[in-house]
Protein backbone atom coordinates (compact mmCIF):
# COMPACT_ATOMS: atom_id res chain seq x y z
CA UNK A 1 0.00 0.00 0.00
CA UNK A 2 1.44 3.06 -0.94
CA UNK A 3 0.88 6.42 1.33
CA UNK A 4 0.48 10.00 0.09
CA UNK A 5 0.82 12.93 2.25
CA UNK A 6 -0.64 14.08 5.53
CA UNK A 7 -4.02 15.16 5.92
CA UNK A 8 -2.89 18.62 7.13
CA UNK A 9 -1.61 19.23 3.29
CA UNK A 10 -4.49 19.47 1.86
CA UNK A 11 -6.12 23.01 2.74
CA UNK A 12 -9.40 25.03 2.45
CA UNK A 13 -11.55 21.69 1.43
CA UNK A 14 -15.20 19.81 3.40
CA UNK A 15 -13.50 16.03 3.92
CA UNK A 16 -14.41 12.74 5.20
CA UNK A 17 -12.04 11.26 7.04
CA UNK A 18 -12.45 7.07 6.79
CA UNK A 19 -10.01 5.21 8.70
CA UNK A 20 -10.68 1.25 8.55
CA UNK A 21 -14.08 1.57 7.48
CA UNK A 22 -14.95 3.99 9.93
CA UNK A 23 -15.32 7.32 9.92
CA UNK A 24 -13.08 9.47 12.37
CA UNK A 25 -13.57 13.12 11.18
CA UNK A 26 -16.13 14.92 8.74
CA UNK A 27 -15.54 19.28 8.13
CA UNK A 28 -13.48 21.41 7.16
CA UNK A 29 -9.69 20.45 6.88
CA UNK A 30 -8.37 23.36 8.91
CA UNK A 31 -10.80 22.56 12.28
CA UNK A 32 -9.63 18.61 11.85
CA UNK A 33 -8.07 17.51 15.24
CA UNK A 34 -4.69 17.34 15.31
CA UNK A 35 -4.25 13.38 15.46
CA UNK A 36 -6.17 13.13 12.49
CA UNK A 37 -4.07 15.83 10.35
CA UNK A 38 -1.36 14.07 11.15
CA UNK A 39 -2.25 10.87 9.47
CA UNK A 40 -1.32 9.67 5.86
CA UNK A 41 -3.72 8.93 3.40
CA UNK A 42 -3.62 6.29 0.67
CA UNK A 43 -6.95 6.83 -1.42
CA UNK A 44 -8.58 10.02 -1.87
CA UNK A 45 -12.10 10.59 -3.66
CA UNK A 46 -12.69 13.83 -4.80
CA UNK A 47 -16.39 15.49 -5.04
CA UNK A 48 -17.99 17.89 -2.74
CA UNK A 49 -16.76 16.20 0.40
CA UNK A 50 -13.50 14.79 -0.24
CA UNK A 51 -12.94 11.40 1.26
CA UNK A 52 -9.79 10.44 2.20
CA UNK A 53 -9.18 7.21 3.52
CA UNK A 54 -6.60 6.07 6.28
CA UNK A 55 -5.50 3.21 8.01
CA UNK A 56 -4.11 2.78 11.87
CA UNK A 57 -2.53 -0.92 10.78
CA UNK A 58 1.25 -1.03 10.94
CA UNK A 59 2.68 -1.21 6.88
CA UNK A 60 6.18 -3.29 6.93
Amino acid sequence: MRFYQNINSIRNMNVKVICDDNVIYEGNVENAPEDVGKMLYYDIKLGSTTELYTTKKEII
